[in-house]
Parts: structure tokens; C-alpha cells; sequence
């Protein structure tokens, strides 16, 4: 796939911005769109070639929520996280990145930079997706199923960036096209329009998009049929559509995903392995087209060279039997006093010495070439068995057994732990051991937060950290766009 840098030249509405196309993996050619205040297309969108490039910019902003500062710390990887039972901010110490730690204490205001970041992210990634819609009718293509699926991915595309912000600040405008300056300012769906709006298009991706495993290596970093079905499974999950959950699963289960060896999954072996449904590509080899993750979340220590953000808490970690490989697989301490926070943290996104990813060497530390994973086959699976437990117990616990048996194999010859589950389990203890198996084996990876909402668990879990119900539920709309939509914005409870 091709990567685009895309630049605004000027941010008076996150649907009112220009491009500036570079196609940076092939060649030094761009198209500098020269016009100012609102979407050029004349010149453009109007060959096959053009409507790739196009998708390129699509994905970009995906990519751009996991690279530096403010839009890595708006991201679900830290968002998620931050502020639950499993994670601390971290940092040098507690004040350190006041903004973040605002998230911690549930005290977050609509002045926040990290909100207008996420805000102004998913929406350009919305546009891209919207001016490819709008085009690509017109297109003549050779190659019609070409069309059809990048289509489709646009599609995906744009369901995944507004899931990003129904999932943050509840309903938001629905734009379903390109819009003027003189169009844009709509007032904000309710969050189950917006829901809705983004099954819709997850169908559509569904309907055309082919499997990876159809396909080259080179398409790698696409979404696919199995990541609109992932995601969809996801998006039913946060509405407690239990029917679709199980629907869009069994048609996921039907592509040849497989749990791989615990300890590869987040390795650069790891990457695009059978149990990935979709990731983020990035790349080290080229400036500015890695992932700031890892250096967000490594130790603040002169060898490690991290910013040690995001550290697991203890009550994270004793939440593990003894003997559980994963806690060694996911998480690794540092004995260091003079480092504030709990000393443990997040391998799954971390470098050597604790994985075998490296430090990059082009384009500083921020820049570095691990893949983000944002939907896998053991969440899918668990995702499942939750759907499931009431009308069919024996086959969700198959399903958690999966997960846990991957677990225990890894603890080598003679391992016990995690046993399976009894298959005499039914109802609550249920319900409540698959609430468990998706704390301990997605952990880290920006669910935890979500997951309790959804399942009415937040006030009981977070209350004595500070989460008020009727509130932090949702986030702030940042106020820079309250104010430039004159009040048609309406403010969350804050």
C-alpha cells in the first residue's frame, strides 16, 4: 500500500481543510492542491491512479493517531487505559503531562489538547474517506472489482473513524459527504444515529471487501472482509447487540484465522500473523512514518530510553494466577526507585531488551516501525463467548478455553495454568469469567476502559478513582469547536 503524507494548510474546521498529497514510498511527486478554505477535487480524483492515492491519504490519519504527543496520548492506547484499575499515567512523576493526567483523575476539560486532537483526526479521516465516495462513481476503472473493493475500504474507513469518536464523545455530526465551508456546521447526531450510521457502512465494506488471505503480501496494511467483521463485532459489542456479536462472528470464523505462539504476537515475527484481523502499519526506514508508541511506553531510564508513560498496575498484575505465562509474555518490571510509578510495564508495545523490535535509527525514537494491533482472533473470540453465555454456556466456554489453552501451552511440558474452565459453569460465574479472561489477555491494549462502561461496571470499579456516572462516560467536545460552530455544537455534561 502507498503512504501519503498529508499536511493542513489551514484548521477552521476539521470537514473544511486542505490536502497536500506526497506519495513518499515511490517517488517525489505531489500534488499540491493550491486552493484555500475547502476541498479541491477539480484536478484530481479522476484516474484509478488518483483514487489510489486518495485512499492513501484515507488511512493516514489512522496512522497519525499513534505517532507523536498529542495525537499518540489521545489515542485508545492511552485513553483506554489511563485512569482504570489496570494502568497509571505514569511519566516522570505525577504532574507530569497535566493534560494526561486529567484523564487519570476524571477531572478532563473541553480546553484539552488531547480532545481537539482526537476530534481533529478521525474528521479529517472522514473527509478523505467522503471525497473518494463522492468520486469514485465517476471513475473509469479497468479493473472493476479494483473498484469495488477500494470502495468498500473507504467505507470501512469511515465507520472506524466515527467509531473512534462515538466511543469517545458519544454522538457526533454525520457528514455522509463532502461538504462547502458554507455546509458544514451540523449539529450533532445522538449516539444511536451514529451507531447506525457506522453499521451501514461496515455492511457495505463487508458485502465487497475480499480476505487477505486472498490476496498478496502487498496488501497487507488494508482492511479486509475479516477486519469489517471484527470491527463490526466490536461496534455491536459496545450496544450490547449480543445477536450481531454472534451473527458477524460465526462469519468471521469462517475465514482461516488461528491463535499463534503467545510470545510472538507482538514481535515483528508477529506481524500480520494468523490471529491479526487488522493492524497499523509502520515503518522505521523512513522519517515520520513510524509509531511513538513504544517510546511513550518504555522506562524513563537512560538504557531504555523511554518516556514511561502507561505503567500496569499492581492490581493488574495480581489478577494473574501464578504461573500464567502471560504475565511474563505481556508485562516486565523495572526495579529502579528513583522512577515514579509502579516499575511495571506494557511489553506488548515495547523494544529491546524486552522485545525483539529495535530501537529505530532513522528519524529519532518516536519513530518507530511496530505495527499498532487493533483487533485479534483471542478478542474475537472472547467477544463471542459473550454473546453467547445465556443461550449456549458449553460453547462459550469452548471458546474462552481456547484462549486460555493458548495461554497454558506456552508455560511449556507439564503446565496447569490457566486451566480451562469447568464446563459446568453457567450464568453470572460465567459472564463474570469471561469478564476475567478479556481483563488478562487484552490488557494494554486500550479496551479496559470500554469494556467496563459497556458492561455497566465503571461506577462500581472506578468510583474510588475518581468516575462520576452520568459524566465520564463520555469526554468533553473540545471547546475550540463549540466555538467554531456558534453553539450548534452541544457540550457533554461538563
Amino acid at each position: 500500500m502507498k503512504k501519503i503524507d498529508i499536511r493542513n494548510k489551514r484548521s477552521l474546521s476539521c470537514l473544511v481543510i486542505v490536502l497536500l498529497l506526497t506519495v513518499t514510498s515511490c517517488s517525489d511527486d505531489y500534488l499540491d492542491v493550491d486552493a484555500y478554505g475547502k476541498p479541491v477535487t477539480e484536478n484530481f480524483y479522476k484516474t484509478p491512479e488518483d483514487m489510489d492515492q486518495a485512499l492513501g491519504a484515507a488511512y493516514y490519519p489512522m496512522s497519525e493517531q499513534y505517532t507523536s504527543y498529542q495525537q499518540v496520548w489521545s489515542s485508545d492506547l492511552f485513553m483506554g487505559d489511563i485512569g482504570t484499575d489496570d494502568h497509571l499515567k505514569g511519566g516522570l512523576k505525577l504532574g507530569d503531562v497535566p493534560f494526561l493526567l486529567q484523564k487519570q483523575q476524571f477531572n478532563l476539560t473541553p480546553s484539552n489538547p488531547y480532545l481537539e486532537a482526537r476530534w481533529r483526526i478521525q474528521f479529517n479521516g472522514i473527509l478523505y474517506a467522503n471525497l473518494i465516495l463522492d468520486k469514485i462513481d465517476a471513475v473509469e476503472f479497468d479493473d472493476a472489482e479494483r473498484k469495488k473493493e477500494l470502495k468498500a475500504e473507504a467505507y470501512f474507513l469511515r465507520a472506524y473513524y466515527y467509531f473512534y469518536l462515538v466511543n469517545f464523545y458519544g454522538g457526533v455530526p454525520l457528514y455522509d459527504t463532502a461538504l462547502s465551508f458554507d455546509e458544514v456546521n451540523l449539529a450533532r447526531a445522538t449516539e444511536e444515529e451514529t451507531y447506525a450510521f457506522i453499521e451501514e457502512d461496515l455492511k457495505k465494506a463487508i458485502q465487497d471487501l475480499p480476505s487477505r488471505f486472498d490476496k498478496g503480501s502487498e496488501y497487507l496494511g488494508h482492511a479486509d472482509k475479516g477486519a469489517a467483521l471484527g470491527l463490526m463485532m466490536r461496534v455491536s459489542l459496545y450496544q450490547n447487540k449480543m445477536d450481531q456479536v454472534k451473527t458477524y462472528g460465526e462469519q468471521l470464523f469462517m475465514i482461516p484465522y488461528d491463535l499463534v505462539d503467545l510470545t510472538s504476537i507482538f514481535q515483528p515475527e508477529g506481524e500480520w500473523n494468523t490471529e491479526s484481523i487488522f493492524e497499523i502499519n509502520y515503518s522505521s526506514n523512513t522519517s515520520k512514518l513510524g509509531t511513538s508508541v513504544p517510546k511513550q511506553m518504555m522506562p524513563r531510564t537512560p538504557e531504555d530510553k523511554g518516556f514511561g508513560f502507561s505503567q500496569i498496575k499492581e492490581d493488574l498484575i495480581n489478577a494473574y494466577e501464578t504461573g500464567d505465562p502471560r504475565l511474563d509474555a505481556y508485562y516486565y518490571s523495572i526495579s529502579d526507585s528513583s522512577i515514579y510509578g509502579t516499575g511495571w510495564y506494557n511489553r506488548k508495545y515495547s523494544w529491546a531488551p524486552f522485545s525483539n523490535y529495535q530501537k529505530p535509527t532513522v528519524g529519532g525514537l518516536l519513530n518507530s516501525e511496530e505495527n499498532v494491533r487493533v483487533i485479534r482472533l483471542a478478542d474475537a473470540y472472547l467477544m463471542y463467548a459473550e454473546a453467547i453465555y445465556t443461550t449456549n454456556p458449553t460453547t462459550a466456554i469452548e471458546y474462552v478455553n481456547r484462549v486460555r489453552t493458548r495461554a497454558r501451552e506456552n508455560g511449556g511440558a507439564g503446565n496447569l495454568i490457566p486451566a480451562d474452565l469447568p464446563l459446568t459453569l453457567t450464568g453470572d460465574t460465567l459472564r463474570d469469567a469471561i469478564y476475567k479472561e478479556r481483563r488478562l489477555e487484552l490488557a494494554g491494549e486500550g479496551l479496559r476502559f470500554y469494556d467496563l462502561l459497556r458492561t455497566g461496571r465503571a461506577s462500581t470499579v472506578l468510583s474510588g478513582l475518581g468516575f462520576q456516572s452520568g459524566k465520564n462516560e463520555v469526554m468533553p467536545i473540545p471547546y475550540s469547536q463549540i466555538q467554531l460552530s456558534k453553539g450548534v455544537l452541544t457540550q457533554n455534561n461538563y
